[in-house]
């Protein structure tokens, strides 16, 4: 299984936007994409289980839960303080990362994510 920042980071580059709300199952920042707002980290998961199982199990409580935050629209305060402890953390990551492939993918995202952050000021 991916980890959640390189979830994040293939979203990013396929233009998703980071939103200020969290995701209540996991934590991780909501996005924007296609459309609609969702955890695209729960959303891999989720592909993950039906890859892994060969069928979607039945929603549970907290499915219902992410699939009301995922049909959330519209603007959300302190986008721009998320975005800039995006770019702290993919910083992170790439300092620490081995995998020269990785830290290519990874600057994209930086690279995309400091774009993002310039368009809000």
């Amino acid at each position: 299984m991916k980890q959640a920042d390189e979830i994040m980071a293939q979203y990013l580059l396929k233009g998703g936007k980071m939103l200020a709300k969290t995701c209540p199952a996991c934590g991780c920042p909501l996005f924007e994409f296609k459309g609609e707002t969702l955890c695209v980290v729960c959303e891999e998961e989720r592909r993950q289980k039906k890859d892994d199982d060969g069928e979607m199990k039945q929603p549970s409580g907290e499915d219902e839960k992410e699939e009301k935050h995922r049909k959330e629209k519209g603007a959300h305060p302190g986008v721009k303080e998320a975005i800039e402890e995006t770019l702290v953390a993919l910083c992170t990551r790439i300092r620490d990362e081995p995998d020269p492939e990785r830290v290519k993918l990874l600057a994209s995202a930086l690279k995309k994510t400091a774009e993002a952050c310039e368009m809000l000021d």
